[in-house]
């Protein structure tokens, strides 16, 4: 190891001696935890590592630097957990719906005709091109292209209505679901 390696060593301990306490205590402040506080301050000591501009001989105090540094790496995972729930929610949701719509045990438990009320009053309820144009694909068998050229719409237009329509009566099939397990 050369002179200039060795000194850059002894600076940057230096640098991690006086600064890794700071660091770790205001991530502990925004994540509660001293363990993820510890993994944090690690993360941001390796990369300020391989940027030694900003600690080594520098005029000015990096403190900022880092503190904005440890923040934005912290909401980072902030915002990495709530894709992670947002997607485990979704998922669940997605997984209760099919087995919901899907699984012939479970639809044996809901009664039939609660369930074609269910639907009819949730078509009612719906806008008058939507419920027409569900009506038109899924109880006229026309196809998107066909019922397009009929109400003269696009089919995008066609295949958005379709969706929410579909959207709706999962969502008051869902609701039918389990008001029947806890009747």
């Amino acid at each position: 190891m050369g002179n200039n390696a060795k000194q850059l060593e002894i600076e940057f301990q230096h640098f991690f001696k006086k600064n890794f306490p700071k660091v770790k205590n205001f991530a502990q402040m925004l994540l509660k935890s001293e363990v993820d506080a510890e993994d944090v301050a690690q993360e941001i000591f390796c990369k300020l590592w391989s940027q030694p501009e900003i600690w080594l001989d520098n005029e000015r105090d990096p403190d900022c630097y880092i503190f904005i540094m440890t923040r934005n790496f912290i909401l980072n995972i902030f915002k990495h957990q709530q894709v992670e729930q947002e997607y485990k929610e979704s998922f669940r949701t997605k997984a209760i719906l099919n087995e919901l719509t899907e699984n012939e045990n479970v639809l044996k438990n809901i009664y039939y005709k609660e369930m074609l009320m269910t639907i009819h009053l949730t078509l009612e309820k719906m806008p008058i091109r939507r419920k027409l144009i569900f009506e038109l694909s899924r109880f006229e068998g026309l196809s998107y292209k066909e019922i397009a050229e009929k109400l003269d719409v696009s089919i995008r237009t066609v295949e958005h209505q379709v969706y929410l329509a579909l959207i709706e009566l999962k969502k008051m099939l869902f609701l039918l679901f389990f008001f029947q397990i806890f009747k």
